[in-house]
C-alpha cells in the first residue's frame, strides 16, 4: 500500500464522496419514485454517508499513523545499530592506532625496523577488515526482518567450509548435514556462518579442528560451529550473548556482533556452549518460514 500522506488521504474522502453521491442518488431515483419516501432515503443516505466517510477517514488515518511508528521503529533500531557499530570500530581503531604508534616509535628508537613489520602489518590488515565489515553493515542493517533466499543450505555451507580448508590447509574442517536442505533463510546466512567458522579457525590456531553441523526441523534451521581451541575471549564473548551495554561497552568482536545483528533480525538466536571437542560451540538459531521437515 503506498504511503498514506495528507494529500492522498484527502483524495480518497474526495473520490468516495463523488462516488458515493452519484451511484446512491442514481439507485434512489430508479427505485424510490414517491418524493416523501424519496426525501426519507435521502436524509438516511446522508446519515449512512457521514458514518461510512468516517470510519474511512479513520481507517486510513490509522493505517498512516501505523507506517510512521513503524518507520520510526525502524530508523531508531537501524541509529542503535550504528551507534553500536560506530563504537566498536572506534575502539578497535584506536587500539590499533595505539599498537602501530609504538612499534613506529621502538623501531625509531632501537633502530630496526624487521621486528616490527609483522605486527604493523597484522594491524593494517585488520584495518581493512574493519573497512569490509563496515560496508557489511549498511546492508544488514537496512534488511528487513521477513527478509529471506530460497536456497540449499547444505550446498551453500559445504562450498564455504571447501574455500576455507583451502585457505587453512593445515586445519581440519568436517561438515556433518543432509545432502540437501533447500529452505528459506536470511539473505545475509552466508555471511554468518563464514564469520562463524573464521573465527573457530582462527582462535584454534593453524591445525584447529573445527566441526560445522547444519539441523533442521519444520520449524527451525540450525548451523552450529564447534572447535578444539581455547574458547572465545571475553571481548567476543560479549558481542555473542552480552547486552547492549557490555558490547558497547567491552565488544572487539565486530564480525560477531555482525553475526549477532543477521540473526536477531531473522527472530533468531546466537547461543555459545562447551564443545564436545574441548573448546567452544557457537549456534545459530533461526525460525523456518517454508515450514519445510
Amino acid at each position: 500500500m503506498p504511503e498514506l500522506t495528507p494529500r492522498r488521504i484527502a483524495g480518497v474522502y474526495l473520490t468516495f464522496g463523488v462516488l458515493w453521491i452519484l451511484f446512491s442518488d442514481m439507485v434512489v431515483y430508479a427505485f424510490v419514485s414517491d418524493p416523501e419516501t424519496r426525501f426519507r432515503v435521502e436524509a438516511a443516505k446522508g446519515g449512512l454517508f457521514v458514518v461510512v466517510s468516517g470510519a474511512l477517514v479513520y481507517w486510513l488515518s490509522a493505517r498512516a499513523q501505523q507506517r510512521q511508528r513503524e518507520t520510526a521503529e525502524r530508523l531508531r533500531q537501524q541509529t542503535r545499530e550504528l551507534s553500536i557499530f560506530h563504537r566498536i570500530v572506534r575502539h578497535n581503531l584506536r587500539n590499533i592506532a595505539t599498537v602501530i604508534g609504538g612499534r613506529t616509535e621502538a623501531a625509531r628508537e632501537a633502530g630496526e625496523v624487521e621486528p616490527h613489520l609483522t605486527v604493523v602489518e597484522r594491524k593494517a590488515d585488520r584495518l581493512a577488515t574493519l573497512a569490509e565489515k563496515a560496508s557489511l553493515l549498511r546492508g544488514i542493517s537496512a534488511q528487513s526482518a521477513g527478509q529471506r533466499v530460497e536456497q540449499d543450505l547444505a550446498k551453500a555451507i559445504a562450498e564455504i567450509c571447501s574455500q576455507y580448508q583451502s585457505a587453512y590447509p593445515d586445519a581440519s574442517i568436517e561438515f556433518d548435514s543432509p545432502e540437501h536442505m533447500t529452505t528459506l533463510v536470511p539473505a545475509r546466512m552466508g555471511f554468518a556462518v563464514s564469520e562463524l567458522l573464521e573465527n573457530a579457525i582462527v582462535h584454534g590456531g593453524p591445525d584447529a579442528t573445527v566441526v560445522v553441523s547444519l539441523r533442521a526441523d519444520s520449524e527451525t534451521v540450525k548451523v552450529t560451529v564447534e572447535d578444539d581451541g581455547p574458547g572465545l575471549p571475553d571481548g567476543e564473548r560479549t558481542a555473542v550473548e552480552g547486552d547492549v551495554e557490555d558490547v558497547l561497552t567491552h565488544s572487539e568482536g565486530v564480525g560477531l556482533w555482525l553475526v549477532r545483528l543477521v540473526v536477531e533480525k531473522a527472530d533468531g538466536q546466537l547461543s555459545v556452549a562447551s564443545s564436545s571437542l574441548g573448546g567452544v560451540a557457537v549456534t545459530l538459531s533461526v525460525p523456518r518460514a517454508d515450514g519445510g521437515s
